[in-house]
């Protein structure tokens, strides 16, 4: 059946949809509602958000005439009485509700609500007499339609594929509802709590599948490891104990099980997970060290220039007599750019270290076996997945002080394997966390002062750089203006963002590090890489917008120095919020701490999958127990065999998407 053959799919309305990615009847079916408008009783104006759509009843105090403004603007505003409240609501362009309005009798009104302070506001909200109630009840499926078409109109092809359309699935003997059940109540539903059921069917579906497909891809590349690793951990054993200093128990074992990964017959996948100051960077610089010594190349790439110069500083101290490095960054000169990757090419290096720079298409190996990304939550799966397709069958290292939910749901799933490192004893025990409410800031630049007054530093974060119309929250830049001329007028003040020039920012950190600078108001380009031993506090203004693996990485800037007490303050403005915020207050441990913030938010597209073609997303929240009941609906799946045998359209969709996906 063709899409044109749909009822009310003429050649014109097909040429719109291809445009969305729906080329077919069952791409329609596939084409998930982004959310739904549940009309089935009023809303609580008590529960309510800015932004929220409310279904209102009661009755109007006051209706104006049609008001003309300027340049042909027209409106009407009305006072709804309702819960105790006074709603304003306002028409722009109507004259024909002013009529409607006057009559007498109890009215319904859907729309937008907006909070002004206390008060609320809709603005051309629809509306009709609560006696008549026709349109304004259910549950409406609205789609992501990018006004391709119209919301109805799509609501229609949808039915009329459904109407010559089942749904079969081998998956049904595992679930409660059937696969078609579920795709008729997601379009057509009555109840919000069985369109959830349906929903996360829909969802086991898809990731049974994408489970399935990357075990086999997973699968036919196992015997193709080009890189052999023909050295043992003895080969290193004496540049470990040339060390200047002792590797702890953790870190021994870490580097115990990343060699003999990389010993073993199979790509190396696993995650190098430790808090700041654990050492996860002498171990990889020791893997890549082995990896040298096996014939290979390595490559460390980290999210920023600070981080990368680190690395590359550190690598330089601990093995500059063993290792060929170099440093490549997008401050890095044309003309040692030009050299780097010529000798790179040629096998005279052993080890770069960068940051996207490495990613150009003009850098290329001569023999690279080993990657590290470091701090793999600044990363997306596209970025991992080029760097990977440099070489043939690259084993790889990723770290990270708090793992993404991506990066943990794939440990649970069985392809990601971990090392644990353990801080180092006393490592972030002098660090006191604090949530606190607007009402608090004046205290925290006051304490902020006296700190700066023992000859301790401080750091204020801002998630913008500069004010954005309609967002009540800090910038950096303006806070900077703000507090150089009020609350930190004594003290020197510096700023720093992520689109500054590189050296530009290294000018400010520089001084910082030296001292000239007592308080640094950043973006949360600091939140790796930046080390100063006399830094006590972190505040992080509107906390709430940030996630956090990212909080999480900011409170490790302080508490660097066991001698100094220091403090991380949690703003938000959001009493919602607290919950959150109150996990990262309670908890030091990075595993802990991703755990609790990927049972709250889920795990999101954990295997790095978004759909072409249909919405993409059935927006159903992944957590571990989902991805636990998949996993073992893929283990019958596959016990069984007929998954091998017989074509499967799922599948094969997945297996071409993965494809081109980052499979570590």
């Amino acid at each position: 059946m063709e899409l044109t053959d749909v009822k009310g799919v003429g050649a014109k309305t097909a040429e719109k949809l291809n445009k969305l990615g729906i080329c077919s009847p069952r791409d329609a079916i596939y084409f998930y509602p982004k959310f739904y408008w549940d009309m089935t009783k009023e809303t609580d104006l008590e529960s309510i958000e800015s932004g929220d759509y409310v279904l209102l009843k009661g009755f109007l105090t006051s209706v104006s005439g049609l008001i003309r403004a300027k340049r042909g603007l027209s409106f009407c505003t009305a006072y709804l009485n309702t819960q105790g409240k006074k709603i304003k609501l306002t028409w722009f362009n109507s004259p024909f509700v002013v009529s409607l309005l006057k009559q007498s009798g109890e009215f319904l009104f859907w729309g937008k609500a907006r909070l002004n302070g206390k008060k609320i506001e809709m603005s051309n909200p629809s509306f009709e007499k609560a006696e008549d109630n026709k349109r304004l009840q259910g549950i409406v499926p609205i789609y992501p339609l990018k006004d391709a078409v119209g919301q109805q109109t799509f609501r229609n092809i949808v039915k009329a594929c459904l109407e010559n359309t089942h749904i079969a699935s081998r998956l049904d003997e595992f679930c409660d509802m059937s696969l078609d059940n579920a795709f008729r109540i997601v379009h057509d539903p009555t109840d919000m709590e069985i369109t959830k059921t349906a929903r996360r069917r829909i969802a086991i579906e898809e990731l049974v599948y994408q489970i399935i497909a990357y075990r086999v891809i997973k699968n036919n590349s196992a015997n193709k490891k080009p890189h052999p690793y023909l050295c043992s951990l003895q080969d290193i054993k004496q540049d470990i104990l040339d060390l200047p200093y002792q590797l702890t128990p953790s870190q021994n074992k870490a580097i115990e099980e990343i060699i003999e990964d990389l010993r073993g017959d199979r790509h190396t996948n696993r995650m190098l997970m430790g808090d700041v100051g654990s050492g996860k960077t002498v171990i990889a610089l020791l893997t890549c060290l082995f990896a040298k010594k096996c014939g290979s190349q390595s490559a460390i790439m980290a999210p920023t220039e600070i981080l990368a110069r680190q690395h590359y500083r550190t690598a330089l101290s601990l093995f500059g007599d063993k290792l060929r490095v170099a440093l490549l960054t997008s401050s890095t000169a044309a003309a040692d750019k030009k050299t780097i990757i010529t000798a790179l090419g040629k096998g005279e290096l052993d080890l770069i270290v960068g940051t996207h720079a490495v990613l150009n298409d003009k850098v290329k190996f001569d023999n690279l076996g080993l990657i590290v990304i470091d701090e793999l939550h600044r990363f997306g799966v596209r970025q991992k997945s080029k760097l990977e397709d440099k070489a043939v069958g690259v084993d790889t290292l990723v770290m990270s002080a708090t793992p993404i939910p991506r990066a943990l749901a794939l440990s649970i799933y069985g392809d990601l394997d971990m090392s644990v490192l353990q801080p180092r004893e006393g490592t972030g025990d002098n660090i006191s966390t604090f949530v606190m409410g607007d009402d608090k800031l004046k205290g925290l630049y006051k304490f902020i002062n006296e700190r700066v007054s023992y000859g301790e530093q401080a750091y204020i974060v801002c998630p913008l750089v500069e004010d954005s119309e309609g967002l009540e929250v800090f910038s950096a830049k303006m806070l900077y203006k703000q507090l150089v001329k009020k609350e930190l007028a004594e003290l020197n003040v510096g700023l720093v963002y992520g689109s500054m020039k590189d050296k530009e920012k290294s000018e400010i950190m520089a001084r910082f590090y030296a001292g000239d600078i007592d308080v640094l108001v950043a973006t949360s380009v600091i939140e790796v890489g930046i080390d100063s031993q006399r830094a006590s506090v972190m505040a992080v203004l509107n906390s709430d917008r940030f996630g956090l693996a990212a909080l999480h990485q900011l409170r490790g800037r302080v508490g660097r120095n066991p001698n100094i007490k220091s403090y991380c303050f949690l703003h938000t403005s959001k009493q919602e919020e607290n919950e959150r915020l109150n996990a990262l207050q309670n908890n030091r441990d990075g595993l802990k701490i991703a755990e609790i913030d990927a049972d709250m938010r889920g795990y999101g597209d954990f295997l790095g999958v978004n759909q072409s073609g249909g919405s993409g997303k059935i927006g159903v929240f992944i957590n571990k127990r989902l991805i636990e009941e998949c996993k073992d609906i893929a283990d019958n799946l596959m016990q069984e065999g007929s998954i091998y045998t017989e074509y499967d359209e799922m599948l094969a969709k997945y297996l071409d998407l993965l494809q081109g996906v980052s499979l570590n």
